[in-house]
């Protein structure tokens, strides 16, 4: 599949320009798989193993933060680092983010170099 060298990442958003996006930003450092339909990502989560989620929190049908208790059924990742991308610009949505478990947040649009620190900052902790 991908080089076993680079950590996982999944990101998961129902924009297929985000994902773009965040794939070309990090494809050289990161193998990244991307997911548009949140509602398949459990299926997904049987099958891969992402060192790490960014999770849009605005999609149709589940939220990002729909997505957490999902993710975290998964004994394997009850301590995956989640950073959440995000255009909402509220304290009370950070606070929900990080009693979800959420490490941290980027918004929208996103900043290559702010989102890579924040990756690097999470990923191998």
């Amino acid at each position: 599949m991908g080089n076993t060298d680079k950590k996982t990442i999944l990101a998961v958003d129902d924009s297929e320009d985000i994902l773009l996006m965040i794939k070309l930003i990090l494809e050289d450092k990161y193998d990244i798989h991307t997911l548009s339909d949140p509602s398949k990502a459990e299926a997904l989560l049987a099958e891969l193993t992402p060192d790490m989620f960014l999770l849009d929190y605005n999609m149709p049908e589940l939220t990002g933060f729909d997505l957490m208790p999902i993710i975290r059924s998964f004994p394997k990742h009850k301590e995956t680092p989640v950073i959440y991308v995000t255009g909402v610009r509220s304290a009370d949505f950070y606070t929900v983010a990080i009693r979800l478990g959420a490490c941290d947040y980027i918004m929208k649009p996103i900043d290559a170099d702010k989102l890579c620190g924040k990756i690097e900052k999470h990923i191998n902790t």
